[in-house]
């Protein structure tokens, strides 16, 4: 019996032992031939590059049709968008946009159906280097199915950004809220300007995040032409709204309101404190020195550092700085203000 059992486990190893001989084989094969097909398209493209580049500078594509053979598809595919990474005229643009239109259409429409999700991201890539416009209603199609994950629709909505798409504002007031701050401020970064007017004057309807990215990018842009509602939204009842529309004047530089300004200093939430610091010493409003002065004895300690960054903004910022060591009769505004003096003459030297 004993010995039964050792013949069929004897059987049963020789089998495993063929089967995985037959999957190392298979691999093997796999990657000779993936390496060879590479090959090929490596190739392909140092072939057609001369041509790809004449027909970017020229306009004519006789010589550059990409079918026959999988190899050659890929190759075109490839060599067009490293181009397309490199090169950034408009004029370009316009020839690789055509040339896409041309002969990578139906192959982009098929990509975008795939169940895969990186042949459907690799097609969305595809849509956006070959600035491929003419596919914003499969986008539009694509962007309404349930199954679509959270990378999908922020390319997808940064596309309708790129290509100034009528529907963008309406998706942009129902955004999916696994979508990041960052993918929001990225699609708002590359709006057109009348596209982003409009979301501005619907700022009502949008969500509370979504604003709050809008105010962002105001800021970061620099878009002065926005103050009056960096004004209005200093007046709103949500903390977190005047912090952002602080930030926002401290990054542009746009004239503040300085009977607002004045209260934020008082203001019971120290990060208003600390932004209404900033806002002073990025816009250096002289007529503030005193409220800086005040805030070096503040109980946090992030605005008593803000305080004494804006004081450094001034010319007399050092003047002011070794007042306060030899007057204040504050330990924290003494510290506080030894240790920007101290760190503003080790950068003098």
């Amino acid at each position: 019996m004993i010995e039964v059992g050792i013949v069929y486990l004897f059987i049963f190893f020789l089998v495993l032992f063929f089967i995985l001989l037959c999957l190392f084989i298979y691999l093997m094969i796999e990657k000779y031939m993936n390496n060879e097909s590479r090959k090929k398209i490596n190739e392909l493209k140092e072939t057609y590059r001369l041509d790809m580049f004449h027909f970017l500078q020229t306009g004519k594509d006789d010589d550059l049709n990409p079918h026959g053979g999988s190899e050659k598809f890929i190759a075109f595919l490839e060599l067009l968008s490293e181009y397309a990474n490199v090169l950034d005229s408009m004029e370009i643009k316009q020839k690789i946009s055509k040339y896409a239109k041309k002969h990578f259409t139906n192959h982009v429409k098929k990509e975008l159906n795939k169940r895969r999700w990186s042949l459907r991201m690799n097609a969305l890539y595809m849509i956006e280097d070959f600035h491929m416009e003419h596919l914003k209603d499969s986008l539009h199609e694509l962007y309404g199915r349930n199954n679509l994950t959270i990378a999908e629709k922020s390319q997808i909505l940064r596309m309708f950004a790129k290509f100034n798409d009528s529907k963008l504002t309406s998706y942009m007031q129902k955004l999916d809220q696994r979508l990041s701050d960052f993918s929001i401020l990225s699609i708002l970064s590359i709006m057109n300007e009348e596209t982003f007017e409009i979301l501005v004057e619907d700022f009502v309807n949008l969500d509370k995040r979504t604003q709050f990215m809008v105010v962002e990018t105001i800021g970061k842009e620099q878009l002065i032409q926005y103050h009056p509602l960096l004004a209005k939204l200093l007046e709103s009842n949500e903390e977190e709204m005047r912090i952002r529309a602080l930030k926002a004047y401290s990054n542009m530089g746009a004239p503040i309101d300085k009977t607002q300004l004045a209260e934020f200093f008082t203001f019971e939430s120290w990060q208003v404190r600390m932004m209404a610091a900033k806002v002073v010493g990025k816009q250096k409003l002289t007529s503030y020195k005193d409220k800086l002065i005040e805030l070096l004895s503040d109980q946090e300690y992030v605005v008593r550092t803000e305080a004494a960054k804006a004081i450094i903004q001034f010319k007399d910022g050092i003047d002011i700085l070794k007042q306060v060591i030899d007057e204040t009769e504050d330990d924290f505004a003494r510290d506080m203000a030894l240790e920007w003096h101290e760190k503003k003459r080790v950068d003098y030297y």
